[in-house]
C-alpha cells in the first residue's frame, strides 16, 4: 500500500466527497469504519462532520496509523489484512463502511468487498472511491507514448467497467458522486491553489473525466428487495 502513498497528501475533493457521503448516510450516534484510512484524512473530515460518530481505521501500514492518529484524535485505529479483517477485532457491524484509493491496491477486490460487506448493521452501505483511468494526465502520457500506471496498482477502471465490476461484485448502485477533474499532479496543485477551483468547474463539461469514481453500494439482494 505504501509504494507510492504520500503521507503528507493534503485532505483532495474525493477525501471531502466520501466524508460527506459516509456523514449523511450514518444514522444518529453511528458507526463508520475506513478501511484502507491511510493518514487519516477521511476520518479527519467525518469527525468534523459528526462528532456523534464512532470511527474506525484500519490500515496495513504503521505509519499510516500513527499519522491518522494524530490528524484524527477521535478514531479507533487498527493495524489489519484490508482483504480478510477480523470484525471482532474492529467492534462492527457498521453503518458505512468507506474505502478511497484503496481497492485497487488489493489482489482481490471482489473478496474484499464481500469481506466488508459482512461487517455492516442491517441497511448498511458502502461508499468507495477509485481511481478512473480516464484521467486527462493518464491520457496526455498515453498520447505521447508513455503511459504509466502508479505502482502498486493491481486494477484501474473507467466508468462502464467499474460499474459492471460493482454489479458482477454482487453490489448495486445506489448514488455516485464526483470529485474534480486533475490536470496537474498534486505535488504541483499545492503550488497552485487557484487550480482547484478550475478543475472543479471542469466536472460540468466533462464529467468522465473526473479523477475518481465514488459510488455508493448495496448488496444487491437487499437493494433487489426494497425495490
Amino acid at each position: 500500500m505504501s509504494v507510492h502513498l504520500d503521507y503528507d497528501e493534503p485532505v483532495l475533493g474525493y477525501h471531502r466527497t466520501v466524508a460527506s457521503l459516509a456523514a449523511d448516510r450514518a444514522g444518529p450516534g453511528g458507526s463508520v469504519a475506513d478501511f484502507g484510512c491511510g493518514p487519516g484524512q477521511i476520518l479527519g473530515q467525518l469527525a468534523a462532520l459528526r462528532a456523534d460518530l464512532r470511527l474506525v481505521g484500519v490500515d496495513g501500514d504503521d505509519e499510516c496509523l500513527r499519522r491518522a492518529a494524530q490528524r484524527c484524535q477521535a478514531a479507533d485505529l487498527v493495524l489489519a489484512d484490508l482483504e480478510a479483517p477480523d470484525g471482532a477485532m474492529l467492534g462492527g457491524p457498521f453503518d458505512v463502511i468507506v474505502s478511497s484509493h484503496a481497492l485497487e491496491h488489493l489482489a482481490d477486490p471482489v473478496a474484499a468487498l464481500a469481506s466488508w460487506a459482512k461487517l455492516l448493521a442491517p441497511g448498511g452501505c458502502l461508499v468507495i472511491a477509485v481511481p478512473n483511468s480516464l484521467q486527462p494526465i493518464m491520457l496526455a502520457r498515453a498520447l505521447v507514448g508513455r503511459p504509466k500506471a502508479n505502482e502498486g496498482h493491481y486494477y484501474i477502471w473507467d466508468r462502464a467497467t467499474f460499474d459492471n465490476f460493482c454489479r458482477l461484485a454482487g453490489f448495486s448502485i445506489v448514488d455516485r458522486a464526483l470529485d474534480y477533474v486533475p490536470l496537474v499532479p498534486v505535488r504541483v496543485r499545492r503550488r497552485l491553489p487557484g487550480l482547484a477551483g478550475v478543475e472543479r468547474a471542469l466536472l460540468r463539461p466533462l464529467p468522465q473525466f473526473a479523477n475518481s469514481h465514488i459510488v455508493v453500494l448495496e448488496p444487491a439482494a437487499r437493494h433487489a428487495a426494497l425495490n
